[in-house]
């Protein structure tokens, strides 16, 4: 009996200790260091925040957990949409957009608009193993806008010709 007892103290005091609400763990910034005078600066900025997609019968599915993450600089930049998603059965696929010109718009703000772009899709190679980005035509990238203003971040476009995305998100500490 003292050992049944013990095995249920010791599975509750585990459960206590268990600080994993089912959340994930991010901590957002307060400032962007990553922006001056409107221009990237070379480190990369990762948003996490929610991916709204609406489909050709106008049927919407909400990501609550989108990264995007915005690399290079100081003129254009590449913008990688990790493990993103446009329907709710669809596995998550890395993305990549690359050379992205931006406009500045004050200290720590900048837009974007691109009126057509093909992504690369991260695949496994058909010779030699591993991977890398490849170009993926049919996931064609049309009416590109978006703006980083501080720590929140907009994205809006067309995949596919068919689903709309809008993405919002705000500025993580990547740790």
């Amino acid at each position: 009996m003292k050992k049944i007892l013990f095995l249920l103290f010791a599975a509750a005091a585990f459960a206590a200790c268990n600080d994993d609400d089912g959340e994930p763990k991010v901590r957002y910034a307060t400032t962007n260091d990553g922006i001056e005078n409107g221009y990237l600066q070379g480190a990369n900025l990762h948003f996490y925040g929610t991916s709204t997609v609406t489909d050709a019968k106008g049927e919407t599915f909400t990501d609550p957990e989108a990264w995007f993450e915005f690399a290079d600089g100081p003129e254009s930049f590449s913008l990688y949409m990790h493990k993103t998603r446009f329907a709710a059965n669809m596995p998550g696929v890395e993305m990549r957009l690359q050379t992205v010109t931006y406009t500045p718009k004050g200290d720590k703000s900048l837009n974007f608009v691109r009126e057509e772009i093909i992504p690369s899709a991260l695949k496994e190679n058909n010779e030699g193993g591993g991977s890398s980005y490849q170009p993926v035509e049919r996931y064609k990238i049309t009416n590109l806008t978006g703006a980083i203003d501080g720590v929140d971040c907009r994205v809006s476009f067309t995949c596919a010709g068919v689903f709309q995305v809008i993405y919002e998100g705000r500025l993580i500490i990547k740790e």
